[in-house]
């Protein structure tokens, strides 16, 4: 794998679109001596040709077109037909409110003629920066841009929470969905940014050992403590922590971490005086918390306590729209790590993968990516090696509707954790038994499927290599 100093940087493509010639003319050598690739129309119709053809990654819009497709129009269609290219409009000062009309509908900023290339510079590099860290590098929110309408409400909900950084979060959210990424963000956003971000996989430690790995012990507390541990909480004093997939947490151990929310300390084992916890928590599962309230797997007190801000990520099936935008973010990340030149996806290739059920969701699109990525051999991925490498996790469907690995339709009421059952079945079957296949299949950790097939009480005959 190169290094970042000798992976290549990607030169975004930059179409340029305004109805006077100087304009254009000016604006085309500023962005070509930035560094980036120029493409000019000087009007709606030139454009739309341009951007079949040559597929750019920003487009410079101008508010007032002469031509039938004004610029808001155009803005229109390029969000419903490439929501993933980034527009970036330049109108008159008289044009004020159509520029804030312009941001409503999808835009993601504007300059306001005469031009001043400074600022121009400066957005264009930012969203190259953008472009080239799949989104990772900036820590106030603003890479966290989405097309669908539904993620954009989580992204304002986050922005808003996110700053509050002693207030707990509960996301919610299938697997896959992006859980652990958002929590990434939030504490990016947070006055806590600069300190330790821990992530505990509370399925992923045996019971009898979670309460020594979160608040640690002291010497002599136990047989085996020869000296004395810090804990994970303590270990990430002044930052963030979070408890992922919370809902398998044990139950005896679900009182101690209601103290910690409540009380903002904790107690290591064999200590006599409680620690105080400087730390953010947040919480993030993919069970239904309320029905396993009522199953007797999770206290009733700790789900009010963390109920009070919650964040729902929903499924990729429901925002197919964010689709294109994810493929290139991670095409983007994925050639860059393996030193190759990008490889755009046909339409008809697109298209596939936007209608597409994705039982495994953000997590599972990454996944076929980079698999694209790395054994693709021509310029652009056809929508045949789409469907080849698609056999490996699940069939596309024609119409909407949960879905477990195989592609079998389930029913619209089937609860999440039936659901999961499913799968996990499933997953089996298909593996012919063998655990670590059928982890891999999943997307999960070998640990994680056995906590879940000992909980499910489900058997499996093959656990090797």
């Amino acid at each position: 794998m190169p290094s970042p100093s000798t992976a290549k940087t990607y030169s975004p493509k930059v179409l340029i679109v305004d109805d006077e010639s100087l304009i254009r003319y000016g604006l085309e050598k500023f962005v070509s001596k930035e560094g980036f690739t120029a493409f000019t129309a000087g009007s709606g119709t030139k454009a739309l040709e341009i951007i079949e053809d040559k597929e750019p990654d920003i487009v410079l819009l101008d508010m007032k077109l002469q031509d039938s497709i004004d610029g808001l129009e155009l803005l229109k269609i390029i969000k419903n037909s490439r929501p993933s290219i980034v527009v970036i409009m330049i109108s008159g000062q008289k044009e004020l409110h159509g520029a804030v009309t312009a941001m409503k509908l999808g835009a993601r900023d504007y300059h306001e003629k005469p031009i001043d290339f400074d600022k121009l510079k400066d957005s264009l590099n930012a969203l190259r920066d953008e472009m080239n860290t799949g989104g990772e590098s900036v820590g106030d929110g603003n890479d966290l841009f989405f097309a669908s309408e539904k993620m954009q409400k989580v992204i304002a909900i986050t922005k808003r929470l996110a700053v509050k950084s002693d207030l707990t979060i509960l996301i919610l959210g299938e697997s896959g969905t992006g859980k652990n990424y958002l929590c990434q963000k939030i504490h990016q956003m947070s006055s806590r940014k600069d300190f330790p971000y821990v992530q505990i996989g509370c399925s992923n430690i045996p019971d009898h050992l979670i309460e020594s790995e979160l608040f640690g012990y002291e010497k002599g507390a136990f047989t085996d403590a020869k000296n004395s541990k810090k804990g994970l909480i303590e270990a990430a004093k002044g930052g963030t922590v979070l408890l992922d997939e919370l809902g398998d947490m044990p139950y005896k151990f679900q009182s101690k971490v209601l103290k910690l929310l409540e009380e903002k300390s904790f107690r290591p084992i064999g200590a006599i005086q409680d620690i105080e916890a400087d730390v953010r928590i947040l919480a993030a599962t993919n069970h239904d918390l309320n029905t396993q309230v009522q199953k007797k797997n999770f206290r009733l007190d700790l789900f009010y306590r963390l109920n009070i801000a919650t964040i729902e990520l929903p499924s990729l099936r429901e925002r197919p729209e964010d689709i294109p935008f994810l493929v290139k973010t991670f095409m983007t990340s994925f050639c860059q790590k393996y030193d190759t030149s990008l490889k755009p996806i046909t339409n008809e290739g697109m298209q596939i993968l936007r209608n597409h059920n994705w039982p495994g969701n953000v997590r599972q699109l990454k996944n076929l990516i980079e698999k694209l990525v790395v054994l693709s051999d021509g310029e652009k991925i056809t929508a045949d090696e789409i469907k080849e490498n698609l056999e490996d996790f699940s069939a596309p469907v024609a119409e909407p509707g949960p879905q477990d690995a195989t592609g079998m339709t389930l029913p619209d009421n089937l609860s999440l954790e039936a659901m999961e059952e499913k799968f996990i079945k499933k997953a089996l079957q298909r593996t012919a038994g063998n655990q670590r296949k059928a982890a891999k299949l999943l997307g999960i950790s070998r640990d994680a499927l056995r906590y879940r097939l000992k909980k499910m009480d489900i058997a499996a005959t093959i656990d090797e290599d």
